[in-house]
């Protein structure tokens, strides 16, 4: 392990390894979150199909390098502790120097697929889609996640079925009921709610996933905060459904390490990035029809949902599924956001990728138009707000 200005790197499968001089070295930039690396596994696969034998380096947030361990196609991970999430300053710094150690051979190639700064563009409704769009050549492998569990990740999931004793109940739920990516407003109390209207039936337990600890009087009611993410992945082979929000636990529970499972989906429509699974499934020619998605619900509709899911997918999701609607309110943002940094160009990518995937939308290119006249209102409005709160800090 070698460190180096809030960098160290990991070789393959965390040892070091003798290998044939690589034709190529080449950098992917994905840092951040978990979710999104499990898209961009398949943009390292696809690396690795069209540089053969090259070096493929992985610049990863330290808080997401384990969802990448073992993978594979990935030489080195490069765990990058200088980038706090979000902080575009901080990016913009990180993305010049690696730029510059290139320029120096460092690496043959940088890909950056991180949707950050300039890369607001590749958005077009969908976040993988977008972590492709930041790849400058096709995507011909499968797209599903790649995830290298380990033997103990497994043996844990294991344990933690038989002390539960998932194997005396019919159905098994899993709860993403926390999630960190802003696709639900789903808060814990609800969680409870559902899960012991639920549990009122004795042939169904609900594991409750997040990094919150849940205490419940009921055997059925299952804390699932002793699992880390991946042994989660183990876990949904002992489970029959999912409950999910779009976020890191739904998308590993797609990846190839898991059990695909048939999935209620509840949803903000409104959220900012959209990342509806139904809409992602639809785009990369996946399964939709094990999708049931929500965006209008309270406790009893999820309950009921879910309760008639179980005994028939399909007719469930003809009553209850409600169709994502298509809006464009990232568009104002990401347009808003690169013209602070007169990056125009990016504008035009984003409104190429956008037509590509939606034709000549009015609504988009409205969208568009708003982005520019909001722009200097918005711009002035910021700058009065940090010239104020720097005279109270002061």
């Amino acid at each position: 392990m070698e460190a180096r200005d809030g960098f160290f790197r990991i070789g393959k499968n965390d040892a070091n390894s003798i290998r044939a001089m690589p034709t190529k070295k080449i950098l992917l930039v994905q840092l951040y979150s978990n979710g999104d690396c499990l898209y961009a596994s398949a943009v390292a696969r696809q690396i690795k199909t069209d540089f053969p034998g090259c070096h493929l380096t992985w610049a990863v947030a330290s808080f997401c390098k384990d969802i990448i361990a073992g993978n594979e196609y990935i030489d080195e991970r490069m765990v990058v502790t200088t980038v706090a999430k979000n902080d575009v300053a901080a990016f913009r710094r990180f993305r010049r120097e690696i730029l510059l150690r290139k320029e120096n051979g460092e690496w043959d190639e940088v890909f950056i697929t991180q949707i950050m700064d300039s890369n607001q563009a590749n958005y077009d409704g969908c976040i993988r889609s977008a972590i492709f769009n930041g790849y400058p050549h096709p995507i011909t492998v499968p797209v599903t996640p790649v995830v290298r569990l380990l033997p103990e990740e497994v043996k844990k999931a294991a344990y933690f079925a038989e002390m539960q004793g998932l194997s005396r109940y019919k159905e098994v739920i899993l709860f993403e009921f926390a999630p960190l990516s802003g696709q639900s407003k789903i808060t814990r109390e609800f969680a409870l709610s559902i899960a012991e209207h639920l549990t009122e039936n004795s042939q169904v337990a609900i594991i409750l996933s997040s990094a919150q600890k849940i205490d419940h009087p009921s055997p059925r009611v299952i804390d699932g905060s002793s699992l880390s993410f991946r042994e989660t992945a183990a876990l949904s082979h002992y489970c029959t459904l999912l409950l999910g929000c779009s976020s890191g636990i739904t998308w590993i529970s797609t990846s190839d390490a898991a059990k695909q499972l048939p999935m209620i989906q509840l949803l903000d429509p409104n959220t900012p990035w959209i990342n509806a699974v139904s809409r992602d499934f639809r785009r990369f020619g996946l399964a939709e029809g094990s999708v049931i998605e929500l965006i209008h619900f309270d406790e009893n509709s999820v309950a009921v949902c879910t309760e008639q899911a179980l005994e028939n997918f399909g007719n469930a999701r003809k009553i209850f599924n409600q169709p994502i609607p298509l809006h464009f309110r990232t568009t104002v943002n990401i347009v808003y956001n690169l013209l602070c940094y007169c990056q125009f160009s990016a504008i035009f990518r984003h409104i190429r990728l956008n037509k590509k995937a939606y034709g000549n939308n009015m609504r988009f290119y409205m969208a568009v138009a708003k982005g520019f006249l909001i722009f200097p209102f918005r711009l002035t409005g910021n700058i009065w707000r940090k010239r104020i709160l720097k005279r109270q800090k002061s």
